[in-house]
């Protein structure tokens, strides 16, 4: 039976290891397997993260050569997630005599190790073909009935009360911030970005300031505005801190805020205009429904990571503020200025 996969292997490792990853791939290539491996198979001008995505899609499994490096490396938790958020296999070959971060060990769970340390054998490149050769009949299955249709955007405590999972919410935001956020034109760390517990504890207990958009049960782009105090909000404008869990209201009790909107992260495919427009919908009705419920917004601030965002923000009438720590674009106004504003007089009810 033909592969219904482009690739057998996706190839995740870190830069120091290179030389090991070029070696295992040659050797798995000469016993007539297809490896993915960047940046071999990165075309030219296309965009790094996107073509990293799609070769995790259209791999079989994920051979992961594992180490201390590799253990620490932000590109390849990525890549990790990205393959957990698609079910892939993953096969997890250690180098070194190295035990997994808690991070690493949140995406890999119970697993066998190759031990393959301290050099690669073939021995060790034998049983990764045999995995690959057991999985051999068992890609097709049967299609999943469709829960959300869409393109629709839906608060994320709606999905997860209609059965999303938090851990499957939180990888997909993550990758889908991968894919928005490009790491050669920004500086992402565990201190621009947040750490994994972060972004699990951030799903839950600010479901109803978050949104999603959802076109076949998948989530293909995410945002968030979180009110803050004065304090807050003029360390976010300034472009001194990013959001950080500490600055985000107690705003149930009611009261006078002002708020930010971190990002709108999306998949490359609905990065337009209309999508754009239904998340700006969606922010001024929840900025409508909150001041309905004593909850009142004054200064409003967002961060832009490409052109047509920006274009957007100042089209509705923000105003450049400076680079956040991650270099994104800061741009801020005020509620009021908002309403009196054409595009969104109608929505925020002016």
């Amino acid at each position: 039976m033909e592969s219904i996969y482009k690739y057998d292997l996706f190839i995740s490792y870190a830069t120091e290891n290179a030389d090991i990853a070029q070696y295992v791939v040659k050797q798995i290539e000469n016993r007539g397997k297809k490896c993915f491996v960047a940046p071999r198979d990165i075309r030219t001008g296309f965009d790094y993260a996107s073509e990293i995505v799609n070769g995790i899609s259209n791999s079989q499994a994920v051979l992961l050569v594992f180490s201390s490096k590799s253990d620490k490396s932000a590109y390849v938790l990525r890549e990790v997630n990205s393959a957990v958020s698609r079910n892939k296999t993953i096969i997890p070959l250690r180098i070194e005599n190295f035990l997994p971060s808690e991070a690493m060990e949140f995406y890999l769970g119970p697993c066998h190790w190759l031990d393959a340390f301290p050099e690669v054998l073939d021995t060790h490149l034998t049983k990764v073909l045999a995995i690959l050769d057991c999985m051999k009949g068992a890609e097709i299955s049967a299609p999943k009935s469709v829960r959300i249709e869409g393109p629709v955007i839906l608060d994320v405590a709606e999905l997860l009360e209609t059965g999303y999972d938090k851990k499957a919410i939180t990888m997909r935001e993550i990758e889908l911030d991968y894919l928005s956020v490009p790491t050669d034109k920004y500086n992402i760390n565990d201190d621009t970005e947040g750490t994994l517990e972060s972004w699990l504890d951030s799903v839950q207990e600010y479901a109803d300031t978050a949104c999603a958009l959802i076109k076949d049960d998948v989530i293909m782009g995410y945002s968030e505005i979180y009110p803050m105090d004065a304090e807050s909000f003029d360390l976010l404008a300034s472009g001194e801190s990013m959001v950080k869990e500490e600055m985000i209201a107690l705003y149930g009790f009611t009261g006078d805020f002002d708020a930010y909107i971190p990002i709108i992260a999306l998949d490359p495919a609905y990065v337009k205009q209309d999508i754009y427009k239904e998340f700006i919908k969606w922010m001024a009705g929840k900025i409508s429904s909150w001041e309905k419920a004593g909850i009142r917004l004054h200064r409003i601030g967002i961060t832009v990571y490409n052109s047509l965002c920006e274009k957007y923000v100042k089209l509705l009438g923000f105003r450049y503020s400076g680079l956040n720590p991650a270099k994104g674009k800061v741009y801020v106004s005020s509620v009021e200025e908002l309403k009196e504003n054409g595009p969104l007089k109608k929505l925020l009810g002016k």
